[in-house]
């Protein structure tokens, strides 16, 4: 006995419905009235949406149906941590629900002055439904004056998205852009209270440029597992004279190796390279007098070193070599709970002549590493970024 769709109770209808992905709901609402009429329960759409993310409806003055029809069956892919891809200067960019709308927000590294700082949030675009008109907004949040049309474009179907302005004449500062740029500089440097350098210059030119097109990349961070001698993440850097850049510490457990990447970078080493490698499989335990001849730090090659899978904590003296130049904070440990042989990315201006410089992996707590770059005579200290 065959028994049609549209034979058994709506109750039922529903509970199936609920079990079905949005498009084959919105094919099956085109099939009849009756059906167009129990596709439109809230519930349904309810469900959906909270499996992208949080949603309070009551904050987006509408109905779930309108939520997930008009921005998050498009757009719900967006939410996350980006790379902005400029470069070499790179981004950190978050896309999340506020108040009723998919929020871009783009946070620049702390002050020089201030490593442990917070970072800088700055409101790039938002994605959400105009009340009036009943249909999907998407508004430039840059520029001069009031928000602005902008648009979303996918490069691929699960990674880079492309934002853009749709209005660039809100964007051109109306005192001219010298006067747009010495407002950065203050900005920039809070108001004067650290030196500025032509790089900065260079980086801020760049942003000018590039304001109204944001090309995004993905960034996945890692859960965390015990088996990793610091849990991955977000950390800072002061990078001599190219300032407070941002990372992304990651595992690769299958080759027992580790990576850091800049997710800001430089005219050397930009956004999106690798600047550091670190080889798990070689942990080292050094006393005192061995450390402060680096010399002796140099000679120590990977053969040198036996393979270990031991990834308990090997509490061991920490001592930085006498005449190595530090960037460190305003501590430093006798001890450290980890260290591991390493190479650092190293390159000439416009990332020329790629290379990696031996160096030493050295993990403080569970907030914070370093990296020896020994044949540069240097340490940068990396702190990990709790909260944007």
């Amino acid at each position: 006995m065959t028994v049609l769709l549209t034979n058994l109770p709506p109750e039922l209808i529903i509970r199936i419905l609920e079990d079905l992905p949005g498009r084959d709901i919105g094919r099956l609402s085109r099939t009849c009235t009756q059906l167009r009429s129990i596709c439109r329960t809230d519930i349904i759409w309810q469900k959906l949406c909270q499996q992208i993310c949080d949603i309070k409806v009551e904050e987006w003055d509408t109905t779930y149906y309108n939520i997930y029809t008009k921005v998050l069956h498009k757009y719900g892919r967006c939410l996350g941590l980006w790379r902005r891809n400029m470069r070499p200067y790179g981004g950190l960019m978050q896309i999340k629900v506020d108040n009723g709308r998919l929020l871009a927000t783009e946070y620049k590294p702390p002050y020089v002055s201030d490593i442990h700082g917070p970072l800088r949030p700055e409101k790039v675009f938002s994605i959400g439904i105009n009340k009036f008109k009943n249909q999907t907004e998407i508004l430039c949040l840059h520029g001069y004056g009031e928000a602005h049309p902008g648009s979303i474009e996918y490069e691929t179907e699960e990674s880079d998205v492309v934002f853009k302005c749709c209005q660039m004449s809100s964007h051109a500062h109306p005192m001219g852009s010298s006067v747009e740029l010495s407002i950065m500089i203050k900005k920039e440097t809070n108001n004067h209270t650290i030196p500025f350098r032509k790089d900065d210059q260079k980086r801020l030119e760049c942003y000018m440029k590039n304001v109204p097109k944001y090309r995004l990349t993905r960034i996945e961070v890692q859960r965390p597992d015990p088996v990793y001698p610091i849990q991955p993440g977000l950390f800072l850097a002061h990078y001599r004279s190219h300032g407070i850049e941002m990372f992304l510490l990651k595992y690769d457990m299958s080759k027992k190796e580790a990576e850091v990447i800049k997710i800001t970078g430089d005219p050397n080493v930009p956004a999106g390279e690798t600047s550091i490698y670190i080889n798990l499989r070689k942990p080292m335990q050094l006393t005192k007098d061995q450390q402060l001849d680096v010399n002796n730090l140099l000679l120590l090659d990977e053969d040198d070193i036996p393979d270990s899978d031991d990834v308990q904590p090997r509490n061991q003296p920490f001592v930085i070599p006498p005449g190595f130049s530090t960037f460190l904070d305003d501590f430093t440990p006798s001890t450290c709970e980890y260290r591991y042989l390493s190479k650092g990315r190293v390159a000439g201006t416009g990332y020329t002549n790629p290379s990696f410089s031996p160096g030493h992996f050295s993990v403080q707590s569970q907030d914070n590493f370093y990296n020896l770059w020994l044949l540069m005579h240097c340490i940068f200290g990396y702190y990990r970024i709790k909260h944007f």
